[in-house]
């Protein structure tokens, strides 16, 4: 307020008894008798400092009572007059931005905080804090980092939902470097929170450095902070990163520790991880299992090709006959077409036929099918076979 002001605007001893008298039921929490003495005020012959202290003592009020956004209204009806003193008119401004911000009018209670940031020497963390919150919900993911970065940098003891405010920022701003860089300063702050180690994980995923994304849930796999997901994740990682040895001795120890489940999932990742790792005679043992648990014929056809690739003719042969008894095999026409060759080397003929007259049925079988039945037929002739 300028200096000249309070004398062109004076106060009148009316309005300064009722101000007083209204601070004084706001004291005793009569909000309702304080709001009509005021409210009864601006309906008299008033000037605009007396208009700008009511308001603002209404303000006050309305806050008091929970009625947040009439209570920013009053206040900006104070501010409005210009004729309060700098200091208070500083202040109202952030009170007008928190109170519209709390009332979820986040467009709204922009301006004023902003306006409260020039002219404010030493924002504390708070309203960097307050300022985050509004740009998190405008979705301004840049400003939104900014203040938080201020917010961390400005208290001694900042809380932790500071720092996922500001991971929620860069993430969802895409910013993903920074976003591990944030996740590894928490790691320091929070090293048992095992959410932390996922995200990071994730985030090294999302950054194309799948071996950084390993080495961290490995990290917390020895720190015993991963869960069931956690540990199934570090699991797929090692196929992913080609190393399906890894994935199978990970996922047999943590199977027999009981800390994932020995269900039919997981058996057949085992197998096929076996699988991969060449490691067939586990491959078989696991496969083995999974039929006889679930009686699949997919499983038997699995157990018959493991057994086939070594060559292992009528252990193969045995599995794929119990294959394609079932009518549901999808894979059938190969299941025959493996089951002919598995019964040609161990001389079952009349079986071998057979198979490969089924596997005659298929287009995709048909022409090894009779290059296996010339075979045959020349075997029979005493030809070469």
């Amino acid at each position: 307020m300028a200096a000249g002001d309070k004398e062109k605007y004076p106060l009148s001893e009316q309005v300064h008894q009722s101000l007083s008298s209204a601070r004084e039921m706001l004291d005793k929490e009569d909000y309702r008798q304080a709001e009509n003495t005021l409210s009864g005020l601006l309906q008299k012959d008033i000037n605009p400092y007396e208009r700008a202290l009511i308001n603002q003592m209404l303000g006050y009020v309305y806050n008091a009572a929970g009625k947040r956004e009439q209570a920013a209204a009053a206040f900006s009806k104070a501010l409005a007059e210009n004729l309060l003193p700098e200091n208070v008119m500083h202040d109202l401004q952030y009170s007008i931005a928190q109170l519209l911000a709390q009332e979820g009018k986040y467009k709204e209670a922009l301006d004023p905080l902003l306006s409260w940031f020039k002219t404010e020497k030493e924002p504390k963390a708070e309203a960097h804090l307050l300022a985050a919150t509004i740009y998190y919900q405008l979705q301004d993911y840049k400003n939104l980092t900014e203040h938080m970065e201020q917010a961390l940098r400005t208290t001694a003891k900042p809380e932790q939902s500071w720092y996922e405010m500001l991971l929620a920022g860069y993430y969802q701003g895409g910013d993903f470097a920074h976003a591990a860089a944030v996740l590894e300063r928490m790691l320091v702050l929070y090293p048992d929170k095992h959410d932390y180690w996922l995200q990071l994980a994730g985030i090294y995923q999302k950054a194309e450095q799948p071996g950084k994304s390993l080495a961290v849930l490995e990290l917390a796999l020895r720190r015993g902070l991963l869960d069931e997901t956690g540990i199934m994740q570090v699991i797929r990682l090692h196929l992913n990163q080609h190393m399906p040895q890894h994935a199978a001795v990970l996922l047999q120890e943590q199977m027999d520790k009981g800390a994932i489940p020995h269900s039919r999932e997981n058996i057949e990742l085992l197998a096929e991880s076996w699988l991969l790792a060449r490691e067939y005679d586990r491959a078989t043992a696991a496969f083995t299992e999974l039929a006889t648990l679930t009686s699949d014929p997919a499983m038997y056809y699995r157990l018959g090709y493991v057994y086939f690739t070594q060559e292992k003719w009528e252990a193969a042969r045995q599995a794929l006959e119990t294959a394609v008894k079932d009518g549901a095999l999808k894979d059938k026409p190969d299941a025959y077409l493996l089951l002919g060759i598995s019964a040609y080397h161990t001389n079952e003929i009349t079986g071998a036929t057979k198979a490969f007259n089924q596997a005659l049925n298929h287009e995709s079988t048909r022409q090894q099918a009779r290059w296996w039945l010339n075979k045959l037929e020349n075997k029979s002739s005493g030809g070469p076979g």
